[in-house]
């Protein structure tokens, strides 16, 4: 924190969903550039280089759907500054696209790993109080810290568990749609993934309320996940609906459940590992 915000001269506050000032806007550019498109800009002819250019032009092509017949026709400087116009003209979710696209097909080898790349994003995310952050590569509303760092670590689980990530994954993306949030569905994959958790563990097939009670873990938490569980279950709940009347869940509901399912399904793993460890 520099001396004009310890000192309350100026005031720190969040930026709005659909906030995309200047500064932040210039600063996600910087990062890519620095990556990607400087080394695009050089005649060179090498191997880094090449995949820079070939990354630009499948960029303009299928992100900014721009014209290839004139793009071809430019100097690899002047393509750059092409993609810069088009760049400055996004709108606000559409930097978050190019962001994620970037993500996607960037080209390798890079000067950074990606994840380097995500970290320094999502540090310039932090630094301009930004809304989101980048999770599993895509850009998500933000929570804290340490609430990243558990749905990160339970979207990297072991292998054998698979399926659970797979729920986990579609429940981060339902939640954090953008355009089109899917809450109701979220809250379901994320009891979904505990559910089929608990059943590989225990190697049966059931309903997470009934097989709960096979965890070797505190009374208090099989209740409470049972407790969750029913809700997600009842007549206005989210997996089995048997009304008609529209679901009382919402993003604060589709937050919570994923962030507790996360760490509900690191916790247990840290379990099974601690037992195995002593076999």
């Amino acid at each position: 924190m520099l001396f004009s915000e310890r000192y309350g001269h100026k005031k720190t506050v969040m930026l709005k969903k659909d906030e995309m000032p200047n500064h932040l806007r210039t600063r996600i550019w910087n990062v890519f550039h620095n990556q990607i498109f400087k080394k695009a800009e050089q005649e060179i002819e090498n191997l880094f280089i090449d995949t820079s250019l070939q990354f630009t032009r499948n960029l303009w092509d299928r992100f900014l759907k721009g014209d290839l017949w004139a793009f071809d026709k430019l100097s690899p400087l002047y393509k750059v500054m092409k993609i810069k116009e088009s760049y400055d003209k996004l709108k606000w979710f559409e930097i978050y696209d190019f962001v994620e696209y970037c993500l996607e097909f960037i080209p390798k080898p890079t000067l950074k790993p990606k994840e380097v790349i995500v970290y320094d994003i999502n540090k310039i995310f932090e630094d301009e109080k930004a809304y989101y952050r980048i999770i599993n590569e895509k850009v998500r509303p933000i929570t804290s810290e340490e609430e990243i760092k558990e749905i990160e670590k339970a979207l990297n689980i072991h292998d054998k568990f698979a399926p659970v990530q797979e729920h986990l994954s579609k429940a981060l993306d339902k939640w954090a749609d953008r355009r089109n949030p899917d809450y109701a569905n979220s809250i379901k994959e994320s009891i979904s993934a505990v559910d089929l958790l608990v059943q590989i563990i225990l190697g049966k097939e059931g309903s997470l309320g009934k097989l709960v009670d096979g965890l070797n873990i505190h009374p208090a938490l099989k209740k409470a996940f049972n407790n969750l569980y029913g809700w997600t279950s009842n007549d206005a709940g989210i997996r089995h609906p048997k009304s008609k009347e529209p679901l009382s869940c919402g993003e604060s509901e589709a937050r919570y459940m994923l962030i507790t399912c996360s760490a509900f399904i690191n916790y247990i793993i840290a379990k099974l590992d601690i037992a195995n460890s002593h076999k």
